[in-house]
């Protein structure tokens, strides 16, 4: 790739997924004035399309292989960042936002324009070759869904929010619909509608009804008012606008992109409602204060922050909702008629939610409007809790009506009623799941390995929305019958139902797998405390060895004795290297680079051993030479230095070799020397 792409990947990242957009929605939009926009704002003299266009392979039955193969390359570098096809993507979405009926297509025409968007042939790429990039659309859903809100929050449709004939193309769709002065009209439109007296926040389909009994249509771009006329694209639409009303709050604009947006959540403890923010921010404060009084106090090394000088949740406050600025950070909640609390793991108390969690236990709390509403989904959809708690609770809001504990066994029919009901509780959908991936369990030294769990602890699976099943659900390789009333639930899938045993365990579904171990006990890292080796003295080793101090580590021997040592020998170092590292490397301050293979088990330890050991580490020897040793798991590199000395990788070796192991590696260690390396295998990679 060459660098006008890398820069438009970074441009975009930053442009729509930067820290900037913590706690908003935020919508993928680019279109030819967009795109103008950012190329001469950020100085790119290539234009996107054409950037984007000659990497593609024609004529091949993957034509985005060289772009899918550039964001894996990335994601080894950084696990954690924006998946690096966004140039792509933005560009499906341009194409997206061309779709109007002219004298050559119609408005449903959406590969042809395409096509000719990036090869200026319309026939060049089809529906049939589509299928990667609706994939890459689902990744990017699921990693900003993994950002739990920091990188902005998702407005990607799940796969099941979609209409059958626009199942992979209608993710472009769902990002071009709303320009920027759509958006930028939406809080006068919800203002004016609050203030005709009707229930907040209302759900997208009742919003939608409005702005055409209102004329309000003429105020949104032409591409708004061509899907609201589209049947099959006006339920998605409706989310959209509705996920939108349920994150405004009460103000004249949107939270600005750029600050920060503090969630307020009703906490429930000891009989007692109170306020609790969450932030979405990577830089988190101690302490925060604001206007009015009000002082944000964070509760250990977590997102949650303990709020002081603000009223009580009350039916006033929890209607009417909440908004207090402070510097660059708005701490607010949108009035809302229905108060959903769930166990929260890290607060370990209820707390509000932003959608049903299907086999979990709510508190649901109505106000007098939503009573109505709340009442026939828990009776179309509830195993428990369907009827209201008549208790007289000092802590009940007056006038609410109070369901608990209300859970949902069945995914699928919470969903389904949820769509019929709509009303007040419309905006309570489950959260979109887009991959396959485990959830809970009990984990053993995480820090060793994630995917390592106890015993009879195992995980939950949870299943990707799909709009339609597309396989069995295989545990190592098998389907088992206990599972299928989960599955067919639409609920996370329990594992330690199964008793498997100890070792390593693959769950398949749909193509894609997912590996854990499981074990009877945590398996401890070594750490070497103490040294035992041989002292030189004027270039002589001792007879006996002991244990090396701080003072005689440097030059003594470690590992064998050598009579008659001398001091050009006692460079010799040993290290432990880890077996399950999918990479070891050692590159050598004078260009010299090793890749170092574990050794095979020895055969006596199966004959003298009475349970097989796992052998997580083997020794690497180095004598007289200094460098670095590298070991990549999990895309991630660490390095440690043996005797590194000064970087010379011009005196020997293969150079270019040793420079490219070095630049891929550059994020192994802070230390200075390293840094070295690093600035040495640059000077050589010009």
């Amino acid at each position: 790739m060459d660098h006008s792409y890398g820069a438009w990947q970074e441009v975009l990242a930053e442009e729509f997924f930067g820290r900037q957009h913590a706690g908003h929605p935020t919508l993928f939009y680019v279109d030819d004035d967009v795109e103008q926009e950012l190329r001469h704002g950020y100085g790119i003299e290539e234009p996107l399309a054409q950037c984007v266009g000659k990497f593609l392979r024609l004529g091949t039955a993957e034509p985005y292989s060289a772009l899918e193969a550039y964001r894996w390359r990335k994601r080894q570098q950084d696990k954690e960042g924006v998946p690096a096809f966004l140039p792509l993507l933005a560009c499906s979405v341009m194409a997206a936002s061309r779709m109007v009926n002219d004298r050559n297509h119609r408005a449903t025409a959406y590969h042809a324009r395409f096509s000719e968007l990036l090869t200026g042939d319309e026939k060049q790429l089809g529906s049939q070759h589509y299928e990667p990039i609706s994939r890459m659309w689902q990744v990017l859903a699921s990693w900003q869904f993994s950002q739990r809100g920091a990188r902005g929050l998702c407005t990607v449709p799940a796969p099941a929010d979609l209409p059958s004939n626009r199942s992979m193309i209608g993710f472009a769709q769902s990002q071009a619909l709303l320009s920027g002065a759509d958006r930028s009209f939406m809080p006068k439109l919800f203002r004016s509608l609050r203030e005709y007296g009707t229930t907040w926040p209302l759900p997208g389909k009742t919003l939608l009804a409005q702005i055409e009994i209102r004329g309000m249509g003429q105020h949104f771009s032409k591409g708004f008012r061509n899907a609201v006329q589209e049947e099959e694209f006006r339920p998605f639409l409706a989310r959209l606008i509705g996920n939108y009303a349920a994150s405004w709050d009460g103000s004249d604009e949107l939270v600005p992109t750029g600050v920060t947006r503090a969630e307020l959540l009703v906490r429930l403890d000891a009989g007692r409602l109170s306020w609790v923010a969450r932030l979405r921010s990577a830089d988190q404060k101690k302490r925060i204060k604001i206007e009015g009084g009000v002082v944000l106090e964070q509760l250990g090394d977590t997102a949650y922050y303990e709020v002081t000088g603000l009223p009580a949740p009350s039916a006033d406050t929890l209607a009417s909702g909440i908004r207090r600025d402070g510097d660059n950070l708005v701490l607010s909640r949108p009035a809302s008629s229905v108060l959903v609390l769930a166990r929260d793991d890290v607060l370990g108390v209820w707390a509000g939610t932003d959608g049903f969690r299907p086999g979990e236990a709510h508190v649901v709390l109505a106000a007098p409007t939503a009573q109505r509403d709340v009442q026939r989904l828990l009776d179309k959809a509830a195993t428990t809790g369907r009827s209201a708690d008549t208790s007289k609770l000092a802590w009940v809001p007056h006038g609410w009506s109070m369901h608990k504990p209300v859970t949902f066994d069945d995914a699928v029919t919470l969903r389904r009623a949820l769509k019929e009901v709509q009303g007040a509780v419309g905006l309570l959908q489950p959260p979109a799941q887009f991959k396959l991936r485990l959830e809970g369990g009990l984990k053993l030294a995480p820090s060793f390995d994630s995917h390592l769990y106890l015993r009879g602890g195992e995980p939950h699976v949870v299943l990707p929305d799909a709009v339609e099943c597309t396989g069995a659900l295989l545990v190592d390789g098998k389907e088992r019958s206990e599972l299928r009333k989960a599955i067919a639930a639409g609920r996370p899938v329990p594992l330690a139902v199964l008793r498997l045993e100890p070792g390593r365990h693959t769950v398949g579904y749909a193509g894609v797998e997912i590996d854990f171990v499981t074990a009877d006990q945590a398996v401890v890292e070594p750490k070497m405390t103490k040294v035992c080796g041989f002292t030189v003295v004027d270039g002589e080793a001792s007879e006996s060895p002991s244990l090396l101090v701080e003072e005689t580590l440097p030059t003594g021997i470690t590992g064998a004795h050598r009579a008659g040592a001398t001091t050009q020998d006692v460079a010799a170092g040993m290290e432990l290297c880890r077996r399950d590292a999918d990479e070891v490397l050692f590159a050598a301050a004078d260009g010299r680079l090793w890749t170092l293979e574990a050794p095979e088990q020895p055969d006596w330890w199966t004959e003298r051993l009475p349970d097989t050991p796992a052998p997580f580490r083997f020794e690497a020897d180095f004598h007289g030479i200094g460098g670095w040793l590298l070991e990549r798991r999990s895309g991630r590199w660490k390095g440690r230095p043996v005797n590194p000395g000064t970087p010379s990788p011009k005196s020997a070796g293969n150079p270019r070799a040793w420079a490219r192991a070095v630049l891929n590696a550059q994020q192994a260690s802070a230390e200075p020397s390293w840094a070295a390396y690093v600035q040495a295998a640059k000077e050589l990679d010009r």
